[in-house]
């Protein structure tokens, strides 16, 4: 072999090696990119939004909570309004991002219990315009359990999504 040519492959080879190293690298790094972006997107995303609806129950019945210690009090109705909404908001949000994943049939477990939970506050704030001691009868015997089963289910699905997520992390 002439000289010439052991010189061609001496810098010929680590060259083409050094591009395949470089190549496999930043095809990795690119598959790493997209597995993170799909995490954050999905099971990340999913796991927050039940977290958030959590927060956002509890919010309603402190708001609740309120009214009946101050029926005059507008900002206890003002805030309750305002978890209302939110919870309905990060629900659709969670729902859509869940489309499609092993939480899709859980996520539309939640519908039922918060519509429950919902006809329970509606009682309580009824017999909240008409006898007090009423009102405070119906949140423990109405409201309150609706919500426990609605938290034990949100609770359940957060535990599951956060296992998901610890698995599936990147």
């Amino acid at each position: 072999m002439k000289f010439s040519t052991r010189l061609f492959l001496c810098c010929t080879i680590p060259a083409v090696m050094f591009i395949a190293g470089l190549s496999s690298s930043i095809w990795g790094l690119i598959r790493t990119q997209n597995q993170f972006d799909h995490y954050i997107r999905t099971e990340q995303s999913i796991r927050t939004g039940l977290s958030e609806m959590y927060a956002q129950g509890l919010q309603m019945g402190q708001a609740l909570r309120n009214m009946v210690l101050d029926p005059a009090n507008p900002k206890a109705r003002e805030n309750l309004n305002a978890a209302l909404s939110a919870y309905d908001k990060i629900y659709k949000e969670t729902a859509a991002t869940a489309q499609g994943t092993v939480f899709e049939s859980r996520i539309t477990a939640l519908p039922a219990l918060r519509t429950a939970q919902g006809q329970a506050q509606d009682k309580v704030i009824a017999a909240l315009a008409i006898d007090v001691p009423e009102a405070i009868k119906m949140l423990n015997t109405a409201e309150t359990p609706a919500w426990r089963q609605l938290k034990a289910e949100l609770l359940k699905q957060i535990a599951e999504a956060s296992q998901l997520a610890e698995q599936t992390s990147p």
